[in-house]
């Protein structure tokens, strides 16, 4: 009984952060289900936004003049983030493209902030994604986050079941090495 409840508590600190992604990838795939408005999925949207660069310039735009408005639609979501907006906030160029998603980059000559936007094509259209745990699941960053939290996680669960091992034996080195009985 003892060792089943030490390999139990093995198992449990090993598959617990698996556990935890399951259910996050599985709560972001049931969020993807109601993340974009159809409002913002007209024919017109469609067809103004066919490439992702002229949905990175109309940002630019929308965040110069501060049109949340825009911004909104841009975003294609029911429940659009808000975006720090700023007059001094120019597009600069193509950052890169990874997988499913386009990043362009954005400076503010103001106060010399970058930011980086990155844009995803959803039913036909571009939109700008936010950076949320959906993007971040869906772009695949995840695994930055995720594998040194499990890293970290997988070493505490071992000195956590190093110290209570050692604990439950340090009773009975100590009987053997000075000869008390066990109480």
């Amino acid at each position: 009984m003892k060792l089943w409840s030490t390999i139990r508590w093995i198992l449990i600190v090993a598959f617990l952060p698996f556990a935890v992604l399951g259910v996050l990838v599985l709560a972001m795939w049931l969020y993807g289900w109601v993340r974009y408005d159809p409002a913002y999925f007209t024919a017109a949207s469609v067809e103004r936004y066919s490439t992702s660069g002229t949905a990175a310039r109309d940002l630019e735009k929308a965040l110069q003049t501060q049109d949340e408005k825009q911004v909104a639609e841009l975003q294609g979501l029911r429940w659009p983030r808000k975006l720090s907006t700023s007059p001094n906030l120019t597009f600069i160029m193509l950052w890169g493209s990874t997988g499913r998603y386009t990043t362009y980059l954005y400076f503010d000559q103001e106060t010399y902030e970058r930011h980086l936007y990155d844009f995803e094509q959803v039913n036909g259209r571009w939109v700008m994604a936010p950076s949320d745990l959906y993007y971040t699941m869906h772009s695949g960053r995840w695994r930055g986050i995720f594998v040194p939290v499990v890293i970290a996680w997988w070493l505490l669960g071992a000195a956590a079941i190093g110290a209570v091992w050692l604990y439950r034996n340090s009773a009975r080195f100590r009987a053997w090495l000075w000869g008390n009985p066990k109480p």
